[in-house]
C-alpha cells in the first residue's frame, strides 16, 4: 500500500482502517466429520455383513442414511467456510487521496480529483436499555468499484470522520468556483447553482430556502412560510453532503445581503 501511494504522490498517510475477519468455527465441521464417518462406515459394515448372513443388506440402511446426513452436513459447513470467507481488507487517507488493498489482489489508488464524491451515513440503534451509532462511508471513483468503510473497520468512526473532512477541504473550493462561474454543482439527488436550489424537476430560489438542516439522518431544505419541509432526503443519498451543506449556507447568505441592499426588491 505505502509503495502505490508513493507511485501515486499521494503524500503522507493521514489515516488508516482494516478489516478483521471472523475466523469460521471449524469445529462445526471436524465434529460431524468425527461422528459421521464412524457412523457411516458402521452402516457400511452392519449391511455387508447382513448381505452375507441373511442375504439382506438393507438391515443397515438405517445406520448408512444417519451417517451420510452427518457427513453431508460437515460437507455443507466446509462448503461455506471455503465460499463465504471474507479476505481482510485495507483502507489508507493520503494527504492526496485513497488506497484500498484488499488482501491477495493488486492495491487500488485514487487521488481526490479521481474521485466523483462520498456518502456517508450515522445510524442510532437502541433496544431500549443502551444505544450505539453505526457508520458507513461509501467512496464513489469515476473508474473502479466503489468503496465502503464501516464500523467492521477498526477505528472506522473516528476515519470517516477525518476523510469527509479532508475531502471537503479539496472539493469545496472547487466547488464553490464552479458556482461564481454559473455552473450547476451536482450531489446525487440534488443540487444547486448561483440562482438557488433543485430536487429533481423542483426548484427553490435561493431568496425563498428558510433552512437548511440535517435531524436525525434527514437533510430538510424548507421554504418561508411553509409548515413541512420543501424536500427532504435521507443523507445516505446525498452526495457530498459536508460540500453542500457549507455552499448552501453560503449562498443563502448572499442571497440574504442583496435582499437588505438599499433599493433592492423585499
Amino acid at each position: 500500500m505505502r509503495s502505490v501511494a508513493w507511485d501515486f504522490e499521494l503524500g503522507s498517510r493521514h489515516g488508516l482502517v482494516w478489516t478483521e475477519p471472523k475466523h469460521f468455527p471449524w469445529i462445526v465441521v471436524l465434529v460431524p466429520t468425527l461422528v459421521g464417518l464412524p457412523v457411516l462406515w458402521l452402516g457400511i459394515s452392519s449391511a455387508v455383513e447382513a448381505q452375507q448372513s441373511q442375504g439382506a443388506w438393507y438391515y443397515g440402511l438405517p445406520l448408512l442414511i444417519v451417517g451420510a446426513v452427518i457427513v453431508a452436513a460437515a460437507g455443507y459447513f466446509l462448503f461455506l467456510a471455503l465460499t463465504r470467507r471474507q479476505a481482510q481488507v485495507w483502507v489508507g487517507h493520503y494527504q492526496h487521496g485513497i488506497v484500498r488493498e484488499v488482501a491477495g489482489h493488486v492495491p487500488e489508488a485514487y487521488s481526490w480529483d479521481e474521485i466523483d464524491g462520498i456518502r456517508r451515513r450515522s445510524t442510532k440503534v437502541t433496544n431500549g436499555i443502551v444505544s450505539a451509532t453505526t457508520h458507513e462511508l461509501w467512496v464513489r471513483p469515476r473508474e473502479g468499484a466503489e468503496i465502503t468503510v464501516t464500523d467492521a473497520y477498526k477505528g472506522g468512526a473516528r476515519f470517516i470522520d477525518e476523510l469527509d473532512q479532508a475531502f471537503t477541504r479539496v472539493r469545496l473550493p472547487q466547488d464553490r468556483d464552479r458556482l461564481k462561474a454559473g455552473e450547476r454543482v451536482d450531489c446525487f439527488g440534488i443540487h444547486l447553482d448561483p440562482a438557488g436550489v433543485g430536487y429533481l424537476d423542483r426548484r427553490l430560489g435561493w431568496r425563498e430556502v428558510d433552512g437548511v438542516t440535517v435531524k436525525q439522518g434527514w437533510l430538510e431544505i424548507r421554504r418561508h412560510g411553509d409548515g413541512k419541509p420543501w424536500v427532504r432526503l435521507s443523507v445516505e443519498v446525498v452526495q457530498n453532503l459536508s460540500v453542500f451543506l457549507a455552499l448552501a449556507a453560503v449562498m443563502r447568505q448572499e442571497a440574504a445581503g442583496k435582499r437588505t441592499r438599499p433599493g433592492d426588491p423585499a
